[in-house]
């Protein structure tokens, strides 16, 4: 079919059998697909231009509740901000509250969009194309529900930083956390040392590619010992400030661990083998490189950035 004739085909969809209109539609989408899209503008399987009315009002129904979630989160935002005013000047406290203000614009602006998009529908309800304004309805339903989820999982999200910003016992849980995730890293990286040494056959991948990756790993690692001491500095200083206890009983822990992760950095370079060297050693420096420039507090996402632009998965 040409244009002309898809636009005539489609201008007789009204009356139609939910069936009948499935063969009508031309569209490279699987049939299931067309037949639950006209089904949004289908009654008792027969396609009517009258349901296109009862399918916006369900669709903006769905939009006025991911409306109303974005509200609520700026809402909670804008709270979490005056809780976290007298602290602001604490980088460990403003590298979290920022990425927050940076998913509520996102989320504000999605939701501007749909509104746009739901008066679209309105505007064509009467004449325009039955297949494209159940398809669009569609979207602007699957669209809401993922901005509602979105919402919700920034409200619970600063329902937490905000405890964590209120309960001094609450920060010493989560840095507890985070030296359990040190911990459990370097336990990961000693198996693999482990099994280079043994110059284990059973290795899943090439030993080379094992190694670069437990090398780079090993890099990631240096960055959290870094990351968590910058937090028990901030921590132990806000707690001054607060006339709060000190967090305590971690400093041997992380000396330890410390010793682990240095000790597992000669075991990988005393495992490594020249031509591994010579097929990785460029990369490894590059991350170093680009490792090296980061402090604390550590912008994770820019280092996972680095590390899949650098990261081997076989060559």
């Amino acid at each position: 079919m040409d244009r002309r004739e898809i636009r005539e085909a489609r201008a007789g969809l009204d009356g139609l059998s939910l069936e009948a209109a499935v063969t009508v539609v031309d569209e490279p989408a699987e049939s299931d697909t067309i037949r639950e899209t006209l089904a949004i503008v289908a009654e008792d399987g027969i396609i009517r231009r009258t349901a296109v009315d009862d399918a916006l009002a369900t669709a903006s129904k769905v939009v006025t509740t991911a409306e109303t979630r974005t509200e609520l989160a700026a809402t909670s935002l804008e709270h979490v901000r005056d809780t976290a005013e007298p602290v602001s000047d604490l980088d460990l406290v403003t590298n979290r509250l920022n990425p927050f203000e940076t998913r509520l614009e996102i989320i504000e602006d999605r939701t501007t969009d749909l509104g746009d998009r739901i008066q679209i529908i309105i505007n064509h309800k009467n004449d325009g194309d039955l297949y494209d304004l159940a398809r669009e309805i569609r979207r602007v339903t699957a669209t809401a529900n993922e901005i509602q989820r979105a919402a919700d999982n920034l409200q619970l999200e600063l329902e937490t930083f905000e405890e964590w910003l209120e309960d001094p016992d609450h920060r010493v849980a989560e840095l507890v956390d985070d030296i359990d995730a040190f911990e459990q890293s370097l336990d990961e990286l000693d198996s693999v040392a482990t099994d280079l040494a043994a110059d284990d056959t059973e290795l899943e991948d090439d030993a080379a590619v094992v190694w670069v990756q437990g090398t780079i790993q090993h890099r990631v690692t240096a960055l959290m010992v870094d990351d968590i001491q910058y937090e028990l500095a901030t921590l132990r200083e806000w707690a001054d400030r607060e006339g709060a206890d000190r967090p305590a009983g971690v400093d041997q822990r992380l000396d330890d661990l410390e010793t682990h992760h240095d000790a597992l950095g000669e075991r990988f370079a005393n495992c490594a083998e020249s031509p591994w060297y010579e097929r990785f050693g460029d990369r490894v420096e590059d991350i170093d490189d680009a490792l090296g420039e980061m402090e604390p507090p550590v912008a994770w996402n820019e280092v996972e950035a680095v590390i899949k632009e650098h990261q081997p998965s076989g060559e």
